[in-house]
């Protein structure tokens, strides 16, 4: 039987391990904390899953909240005019609902689910030194440890801040639903000038369904001087300041919200940037990175779930289809080139077409404003990031979809 140690415990990590103790793998877990614990702690992030990826956990029984949490049919897509694109407001529906579940109620029930299918759990922090010892012992060590600590072990080979873009500030707190929701089954949101963009979204947290809101700025946005301590009623409070000085028909929706627990909430700090996919240990030991440890997108395409997801799924087959060959540097890199291929246009491909503002990009914003087809194909993008490229990160490409789309 093979020997597979995770190191982390987040949607990567945990769907990898439980994926692999169905196909009689031993595997272990390294983490920094117990279910409980991950359950009565603090909101970690923005989670979103669209129809693919919540196929990919279906697959080996793990979407648990399928018939708990609220769908979300659609995103509304809103902005104003500016040197590349028009005023636009419209809203694309995805081909099959997504789902947003709170990584704490996720984690903690899968993290238990993993122990009771044999898998073995570890509680206790991971350093460089403790890899070093342990790489030995296994016949692969993946890393699964979010974007900070041991992903610095792998070498940076795309960073946006060589592109002018800052890292963001994402302010994140699950409230309580309102009834009768303008926007009950979609993201919505808007621009916060100086502040961010602010998205609200149906989610499931640890009282059941909610909503999420989140405003996501650049790390020299106004919330930069948020204090770096705040109760968690302070952080909703300057959140709906926000909303009513500049969006005041979303704080008339939300004004009297409550946080679902006294902990909801979080500050996420993010810098987009993608890594090498193996890192030696001073030993000469190689492991191997996964999900957000080796790739992170901009809070608002929220995507880095979806990233996770999908990582598992395609490290899950390689693992299996590499039988018993020894796990080397190799085998490492053809199982993250096809998890990049996946992640790609978000973390650097659809960026830079956005980022060039060039004229059919303001086409297709303009024309989604009065064809509902442009408008869902853009939006079901975000499940299938490579079917929005192939569209729109080619003029000719694009213009041929929008005729088609319009009738002219």
């Amino acid at each position: 039987m093979r020997r597979i140690l995770i190191v982390g415990a987040g949607q990567a990590g945990l769907q990898l391990g439980l994926g692999l103790l169905q196909h009689d793998y031993d595997v272990t877990i390294m983490t920094a904390r117990t279910a409980q614990e991950v359950a009565s702690g603090r909101a970690v992030s923005v989670q979103l899953l669209t129809s693919d990826q919540l196929d990919l956990e279906r697959a080996y029984g793990l979407d648990l909240w399928q018939d708990k949490a609220p769908p979300i049919r659609g995103s509304q897509i809103t902005g104003e005019e500016s040197d590349w694109c028009p005023a636009h407001d419209w809203t694309g529906y995805f081909k099959r609902p997504a789902l947003s579940v709170d990584e704490r109620v996720k984690m903690s029930v899968w993290l238990d689910l993993f122990e009771q299918m044999g898998g073995r759990v570890v509680v206790h922090p991971v350093t460089t030194s403790d890899l070093d010892h342990l790489v030995g012992m296994y016949d692969l060590t993946v890393i699964a440890a979010g974007q900070s600590g041991l992903a610095e072990m792998f070498p940076v080979t795309h960073d946006w801040s060589r592109y002018g873009m800052s890292g963001f500030l994402t302010a994140v707190a699950y409230v309580t639903p309102v009834e009768d929701d303008p926007h009950a089954d979609i993201v919505a949101g808007g621009w916060i000038p100086g502040v961010g963009h602010f998205s609200s979204l149906p989610s499931y947290s640890v009282n059941g369904p909610c909503r999420l809101l989140y405003i996501s700025g650049t790390d020299t946005d106004a919330m930069a001087s948020w204090p770096s301590r705040m109760r968690p009623r302070q952080q909703l409070d300057l959140m709906l300041e926000a909303l009513r000085e500049h969006l005041p028909d979303f704080y008339e929706v939300y004004k009297d919200v409550e946080l679902v627990d006294p902990k909801a909430v979080t500050m996420d700090n993010t810098a987009p940037l993608a890594r090498e996919p193996v890192a030696t240990l001073p030993s000469g030991g190689k492991v191997l990175g996964i999900g957000d440890t080796l790739v992170v997108t901009a809070p608002g395409y929220a995507q880095d779930a979806n990233n996770e997801c999908r990582s598992a799924a395609l490290y899950l087959k390689a693992i299996l289809e590499h039988g018993d060959r020894p796990f080397d540097e190799d085998f490492m890199r053809a199982a993250f080139a096809e998890f990049d291929a996946f992640a790609r246009p978000f973390h650097h491909d659809l960026i830079m077409v956005f980022g060039r503002g060039e004229p059919h990009i303001r086409e297709v914003y303009e024309t989604a404003n009065t064809c509902q087809a442009v408008a869902d194909r853009f939006v079901e993008g975000f499940n299938d990031p490579a079917d929005l490229m192939s569209w729109l990160g080619d003029e000719k490409a694009t213009r041929a979809f929008l005729a088609e789309a319009t009738g002219n």
